[in-house]
């Protein structure tokens, strides 16, 4: 992981503002005129360039909800913006590993959150295998994306590895993983950083367990990774964007 940036921050956000923003999600899906409904979560896909999306649940199965609020954003990066700045985030400047061959000589200035919102819930087994982020430039071509944010929504973080060790052990050799108990203690659902083409990969995780309030930052541009399957519970996840533009 030389030369990639990746950090945790912990009590980002209240666990009653994890709650609300999850309220604001799922109101946000029931229609007006059936206010007893359910909210709907619709089936994440993943991105396939030129803006085309395709539903692929070998390699992505989870539910997701996509809220446009601009306001939302804004309240997260100025409660973010401290630590970003102790990051040196808020000033990208020759930050090559970071901005990728193009940005040698730039220098690139944070300018918002991306407004859109993804919402994730993982229940049941639900996994994201492990791929790259990528960037995401807006329509002018003025911004783009350099990091990715996750709030962790819920959880308590650390989990009992013992257990962990034996589902994963049991999903490998084919077991179907069930989950009878979608409200219990949440086991699984870490997010995994990973090294590329290295034998024996499992060693060499960087597993980031969720806990409620908690912000994982990292760098879109060669960092590996994916969303571990959840074995029990139910792990809820809020994504975005950190935008830029060249100064």
């Amino acid at each position: 992981y030389k030369n990639c940036l990746a950090a945790l921050i912990e009590n980002a956000l209240t666990e009653a503002e994890c709650k609300e923003l999850l309220r604001i999600a799922e109101a946000s899906t029931i229609d007006p005129l059936a206010p007893s409904a359910s909210p709907k979560w619709d089936r994440a896909m993943i991105n396939m360039g030129g803006g085309r999306q395709a539903l692929a649940v070998e390699e992505r199965n989870c539910g997701r909800v996509i809220l446009d609020t601009p306001e939302i954003a804004d309240k997260l990066l100025a409660r973010l913006r401290p630590f970003l700045r102790d990051l040196d985030m808020e000033r990208l400047e020759d930050r090559r590993f970071v901005t990728g061959p193009g940005g040698n000589q730039k220098v690139f200035r944070l300018t918002r959150l991306n407004e859109r919102l993804r919402f994730l819930k993982y229940v049941g087994g639900e996994y994201f295998r492990p791929h790259w982020d990528g960037m995401y430039k807006t329509p002018d071509g003025r911004e783009r994306s350099y990091f990715t944010l996750h709030f962790y929504l819920n959880a308590d973080g650390q989990q009992d590895w013992k257990e962990l060790v034996r589902a994963n052990t049991a999903e490998k050799r084919g077991a179907k993983v069930e989950n009878p108990d979608a409200d219990g203690k949440l086991l699984g659902g870490a997010t995994s950083f990973l090294l590329p083409f290295v034998k024996e990969e499992e060693e060499r995780h960087v597993r980031i367990f969720p806990k409620v309030g908690s912000v994982l930052v990292f760098q879109q541009r060669d960092l590996l990774h994916g969303g571990d399957s959840v074995f029990r519970g139910t792990k809820y996840t809020l994504r975005t964007d950190v935008m830029y533009e060249q100064e």
